[in-house]
């Protein structure tokens, strides 16, 4: 395995050329440490970085005090000396704030982040709402506030550049002697949000339309195929993490029946802790919806594609919604190689180019309809608050206003057919 290579000798020179540093221990191969470092690598690209070099230690396990032992460290600082332009080094693990900080005695021009602080950054980048922006900064302050509170050379460079966005200099310089004061604070705004998702979860289930969340590893075309599904008109970009913030839309099945679709944050391997536990409440959209679409990245080959959709199904089961139904999609079948066989019962598609998602909307029309009725109903003008109630408990496909009442079609589960029984023509 090589220890350090050049990637090219006409980078840009800058803030955020990078070296990507990488413990390869007794439990790893070498396929699955290049594989992750590759990974890191578009992570890198994504926050705005680019790749100067990179080293990958073998080492059983990795060293306490600097992660990759003093030897490496000091040939590690060798090698950005001499490149004179790096100023980031990303390491592929979770680092201590010890680390960090043993780290960074020996490279003290550059600064240090870990494959957490680096996702965390992604998410502080692309966050747009109010909500996501709240998220993000719980996220952000839990896990590196220990890392740069009281230590004035991390304080110093929050000015900018990759590892540094989130809350901020001004807000970590203010906050850092509150910091508990405003995570507590922070907490509490979310569970408002909580409550908020609660309510229009209840006012869906009342409503009898069935919700299906898309979930994938990031990149897999998540916000692509709602795009294409329902004209959504979200950011969809070749970048991990392009989109964060979870859209619904509703989605009309050929049959005249409706479904909500949401597009959910896409996973990856190691999610950061504190991302989960501050996305929480947009992460349950996967155990309270009524099916669950894995979307898959066709185009990559047959190991990639099994570890990605390992790593979606162990998250799922974390998340409380293993039991779900699940219908497995395979993006970017343009790009597949045929020689890879998908699953049986698989659904085929390039959200892109809109091959076979008229496959897909009959799949979902069928999985509507189950358990569902197609109910003719008349509701005299004296009964008008059961006929207010019926877009709360059924999905109406047309009404019409006569000289004696409303006549209404609408597609009733089991719950609604038995509410609305004696209004049946």
């Amino acid at each position: 395995m090589p220890e350090i290579r050049n990637i090219t000798d006409e980078l840009k020179s800058g803030e955020n050329r990078a070296v990507l540093v990488s413990v390869c221990t007794k439990d790893d191969t070498e396929e699955t440490c290049l594989r992750s470092l590759d990974e890191l690598a578009r992570l890198l690209e994504t926050a705005g970085g680019t790749e100067a070099g990179r080293m990958v230690q073998n080492r059983e396990t990795p060293d306490r005090a600097t992660f990759i032992g003093s030897g490496k460290l000091a040939e590690l600082a060798e090698f950005i000396k001499n490149d004179g332009g790096i100023k980031l080094a990303v390491f592929d693990n979770e680092l201590t704030p010890s680390q960090i900080a043993n780290i960074e005695k020996e490279l003290p021009d550059v600064r240090v982040i870990d494959r957490t602080m680096l996702i965390l950054d992604i998410f502080a980048l692309h966050a747009v709402t109010g909500e996501g922006k709240l998220q993000v900064e719980i996220a952000c302050l839990q896990y590196t506030a220990p890392r740069l509170v009281g230590r004035g050379k991390e304080l110093s460079r929050l000015g900018g550049g990759i590892g540094t966005r989130g809350p901020g200099e001004s807000k970590l310089e203010s906050d850092r002697r509150h910091l508990k004061r405003r995570i507590a604070a922070l907490k509490n705004e979310i569970e408002s949000i909580e409550r908020t998702r609660e309510v229009q979860r209840a006012a869906r289930k009342r409503s009898g339309m069935i919700t299906a969340a898309i979930i994938g590893y990031t990149n897999a075309g998540k916000s692509t195929l709602l795009n294409r599904l329902t004209d959504a008109g979200i950011l969809a970009e070749d970048k991990l993490f392009a989109t964060l913030d979870p859209t619904t839309r509703r989605l009309a099945l050929p049959s005249g029946a409706e479904m909500l679709l949401v597009d959910t944050v896409g996973f990856i391997d190691r999610l950061p802790t504190q991302l989960v536990k501050a996305f929480k409440s947009t992460l349950e959209e996967l155990k309270y919806a009524d099916l669950l679409i894995h979307l898959t990245d066709a185009g990559e080959d047959a190991d990639e594609r099994a570890r990605k959709h390992a790593v979606v199904t162990q998250l799922i089961e974390e998340l409380g919604a293993g039991d779900k139904p699940v219908l497995e999609v395979f993006n970017k079948c343009d790009l597949a190689l045929r020689d890879i066989p998908f699953p049986a019962g698989a659904v085929e598609i390039s959200a892109k180019n809109g091959e076979g998602i008229e496959e897909l909307l009959s799949h979902l029309d069928g999985i509507a309809a189950n358990g569902k009725k197609r109910l003719e109903l008349f509701f005299p003008y004296g009964e008008m608050s059961a006929y207010n109630d019926l877009p709360r408990f059924a999905t109406v496909i047309s009404h019409e206003f006569t000289d004696d009442g409303v006549k209404a079609t609408a597609d009733c589960d089991e719950r609604a057919q038995g509410m609305f029984k004696r209004f049946v023509k």
